[in-house]
Order: structure tokens, then sequence, then C-alpha cells
């Protein structure tokens, strides 16, 4: 079902070629959930963000009604969620495994951000399978439980207190990692003019204020420097500068249009005297 809506052009931003393969790969697994609540909001951030493999650890319940609520129109995430009795079980064919923590560790292992687990991950979960932990909403993982996963990562706050909800932090992960896998791929390019481009545009304005006899209060060169300074700042694309000679172009015709009729009103003037 989500590899045809994507087909339908449904998504606001498409899948890199790369991230059709890490999405394959990542699992999120989440610890012994104690809310159905958070089982049901975590599919529906999954599935916002592209993602679809989803392993449960001796969850309390699955088809609650609140996890369907919370699920909306993410059911099928849940309906094909892998249900384990053990973080070993669910991790066993995983190459690389994140465990999330919003706490120290007396082991001290490095913390890594969202954003630097999406770099870790890029490369490694085109091909091989992944999986990101995350522990119960009020103990988080045990230390023997992080001391299974490879390396550890958490969400920077403002405070230790509230911390983040399950559903949040994963929501937290899975847009960060569709976000810098896709979007980076998706950015709008600027076509910027060419320094030849722009100094034939100022040559133009210099030439349209000399046929209408314009002289600056300064210099000429003073007054295109001024627009130097307008448009530099405003790092202008090829089809900006176009846009700029049509507007002195259609002034110039108007001009021309207005001599012709001040030209061919005098002519009659004059024959008419005669």
């Amino acid at each position: 079902m989500t590899d045809k809506l994507h087909e339908k052009g449904l998504y606001r931003v498409s899948f890199s070629k790369s991230f059709n393969k890490i999405r394959e790969n990542l699992t999120f697994v989440l610890v012994e959930p104690e809310s159905q609540g958070n089982i049901g909001a975590t599919a529906r951030a999954m599935k916002t963000c592209g993602f679809k493999n989803l392993i449960l650890v001796n969850p309390k319940e699955k088809n609650h009604p609140e996890t369907l609520w919370m699920a909306h129109q993410s059911e099928d995430i849940l309906e094909n969620a892998k249900i384990v009795n053990s973080l070993s079980e669910a991790i066993a064919d995983m190459h690389l495994v994140i465990g999330t923590t919003q706490r120290k560790r007396y082991f001290r292992f490095p913390f890594y951000t969202p954003e630097e687990i999406s770099d870790n991950i890029e490369g490694i979960a085109q091909k091989y399978p992944v999986a990101i932990v995350f522990g119960r909403e009020s103990s988080g993982l045990t230390n023997n439980e992080l001391t299974q996963c490879h390396i550890h990562s958490t969400i920077y706050t403002a405070t230790t207190k509230p911390a983040l909800n399950l559903s949040q932090a994963v929501m937290i992960f899975a847009y960060t990692f569709f976000k810098l896998q896709n979007v980076k791929d998706s950015k709008f390019r600027l076509d910027l003019a060419t320094t030849e481009e722009i100094n034939h545009f100022y040559s133009h304005l210099q030439q349209s204020m000399h046929s209408v006899g314009f002289t600056p209060r300064d210099s000429m060169d003073n007054f295109i420097t001024r627009f130097k300074r307008l448009l530099g700042r405003s790092m202008p694309e090829k089809r900006d500068v176009r846009l700029l000679h049509k507007l002195l172009e259609i002034y110039e015709k108007r001009i021309m249009q207005l001599e012709n009729k001040i030209k061919s009103d005098s002519s009659k003037a004059a024959k008419s005297i005669y």
C-alpha cells in the first residue's frame, strides 16, 4: 500500500534511491512498551516518514483500541509488526544496533545525535539490516540492553524532566533520517546567473538610462554600483536576469512608441500649417 501511494505522488517529498534501500533495512524496535497509545503513535510516526519495519519486544497488547486509534491510517505497520520475547531475539540478525537513552550510564559510551546517526547508517543500512532500539516509557533500556547495542544515541533537550514521550522520540529519529536522506537530494538548486550575464544587464541598464537622458546626482558608475550591491545580495538566477532585461525592454519599447508618436504628431502639425 505504501509503495502504491508513493507511485501516485502522494508524498510531499520523493524518496531518494538510497532511502528506498534504507527503509527496507532499518527496523524500529520498542522494548516492552507500556502504553498501547505509544505503539500506535510510533506506527504513525514511522509511516509518516516512510518507514515500515517494526519489532515489539513483549508488548502488553498490539491490537488495543487505543493502539489502533493512535495509529490512524498506519494500521498496516501494526499488522506487519514482528513480536518477540527479548531484545536479543529482536537484534539477532542485525549488523548495526543503535540504542537510545536519555540517561548517562556508568560505561560512558559516546552519545551520537540523531543527525550523526543518520550519517552513520547511510552507507550501512543500504546493504545490511540495522535496528534502532527504544526502551520503556518509565525506565528506558537497562544497562544490559544498552550494552547489546553497538552505538548509543540521545536527543538533547533543555531539561531532563519531563523526558520525551516514547513516540515523540521515535518521531524525531524517523523524521531526521527521512529528512537527511531525502531532502538533501530534493532541495531546490539555484540556477545562478554568470558574472558575464549580470554584467550584460548592467550594460543594458546603463544604455537605457542614457536613452532617456537620465543623469545621476553623482555619477553613472556609482548608480550602477548601487544596483550591483542590490543584485549581489540577492544572488540572481538566470531567469531573474532575463526578467530584468525584459522590464527594460518593455519600457524601452514604450519610450520608442511615444517618441514615434511625437514625431508623427509633429509631422502632421507641420503639414497642417502648410
